[in-house]
Order: structure tokens, then C-alpha cells, then sequence
């Protein structure tokens, strides 16, 4: 998972605020689409909680905040307020033990925020590509609650494979070496930023990994 900073709302959606939406179920059209490629801009086109590839295509927007069209205390203000909106995948099918994210989560409320910088930092990463957190309320989000370990989804395994990749792009640089902290920190910015747009896929393991390697050199 990576830390997403909340930019200033599209024009598109404030101008439909004025003309008097309300609620986030009459959104739609080129003010909906232009929702989405904010989103998809903020977030580098990874959906806000597994770091998959997402496009126009496939985005789907999640609120932080779920809706609750049942419950006594849904506030349908919050279906419209842009800092309530990350971009998932909506590209999802099969039994519900093999969904993910927010079709996994459905209307359950999160304690992990990747608006948040202080919760992302209590994220961490086994070498087979585990997700979890010493923290039990976010791991239970994470494991449970998102099901970002889920067997069916291979994200263990993709995330396995963009942390191996590195490693592996490390050594063969310096080979038998220990490597330099300034080429750690170099790497870390390359992938902190986005290139054409997007960041690298699954990049929130990989950074987790450069940041503990440059604590420890």
C-alpha cells in the first residue's frame, strides 16, 4: 500500500456540487470520468490498496468512508467529498473468498488509511510477499478485512516478485558488495516518484524494503 496525497477536487465535480448534487449515486457522465482520472493521476494508476495496475478502464471509485444506505448515521455528503475518494478495481469476479479490496470489503469500516502517511508506515512485508502489521487492527485489514494475502489473487507473489527484482538488480550491481547507502537512497527516489504518470506496480513493498535498508547501513 502506498501513502496517496489528496490534491484539490476536479473542477468538473465542484461545478456538479453547485448545480446542486448531493449524493455520489447521481454522479455520472464526464464529471464521473473526470473524477476517476484524478484519482487514477493521484494515485499513479494503483489501486489505492493491492498496488495493481488500474486504468479508465477498469477503475472503480471507492469511498473511505463507506456507504451506508441503511444505516442510521449515512451522511450522503460524504459519497461527494473528494478526499472520502481513492480509485480501485472494479475488474473482479469469482467467489467472494477470491476478491480483494474494496469488492472484498464491501461496507466494512477501515482502520488502515492510505491518505494517512503514519498508518502506511506501519505496513510491512515478509520475503514471500506477505502483507501485514504488527499493528492487529490494521494486519486485520490487510489479511481480513481487504484480503491482500488472498492465494487465488497472486499478489503474494507479485509483490515477491517486484521486491526480488530489485534485490536481484542490486546485487548484480554490487555484486559480493554491501550496497552504498547514496544508490539505496537514489533507488528509493525512483521509486517515490512516478514516471509518465504512473508508478512502478506493487511499488509500496519496494519501498518499504529501501527505506529498512537505509536505516540499517
Amino acid at each position: 500500500m502506498l501513502y496517496i496525497e489528496k490534491k484539490q477536487e476536479p473542477n468538473e465535480l465542484i461545478q456538479e456540487k453547485r448545480k446542486g448534487l448531493t449524493d455520489y449515486s447521481n454522479l455520472s457522465g464526464k464529471p464521473k470520468e473526470a473524477v476517476q482520472v484524478s484519482l487514477l493521476e493521484e494515485q499513479g494508476c494503483l489501486c489505492a490498496y493491492c498496488m495493481r495496475r488500474i486504468s479508465l478502464e477498469n477503475v472503480q471509485i471507492e469511498h473511505y468512508l463507506p456507504q451506508h444506505p441503511q444505516s442510521e448515521n449515512y451522511d450522503p455528503a460524504l459519497t461527494i467529498d473528494y478526499r472520502n475518494m481513492l480509485a480501485g478495481n472494479k475488474k473482479q469476479a469469482g467467489k467472494f473468498e477470491n476478491l480483494t479490496c474494496d469488492q472484498h470489503r464491501g461496507n466494512e469500516p477501515l482502520i488502515v488509511d492510505p491518505r494517512d502517511p503514519v498508518s502506511i508506515e506501519k505496513i510491512k512485508y515478509k520475503t514471500d510477499g506477505t502483507i501485514c502489521s504488527d499493528d492487529a487492527e490494521i494486519d486485520k485489514d490487510l489479511n481480513i478485512t481487504l484480503n491482500l494475502n488472498c492465494p487465488a489473487s497472486y499478489l503474494k507473489e507479485n509483490r515477491k516478485a517486484a521486491l526480488d527484482a530489485v534485490k536481484q538488480a542490486l546485487h548484480d550491481k554490487f555484486p559480493g558488495k554491501k550496497v552504498p547507502k547514496q544508490q539505496l537512497e537514489r533507488m528509493l527516489k525512483q521509486f517515490q516518484a512516478k514516471t509518465n504518470g504512473r508508478y512502478a506496480e506493487f511499488a509500496g513493498v519496494i519501498i518499504w524494503y529501501l527505506k529498512r535498508q537505509i536505516a540499517r547501513a
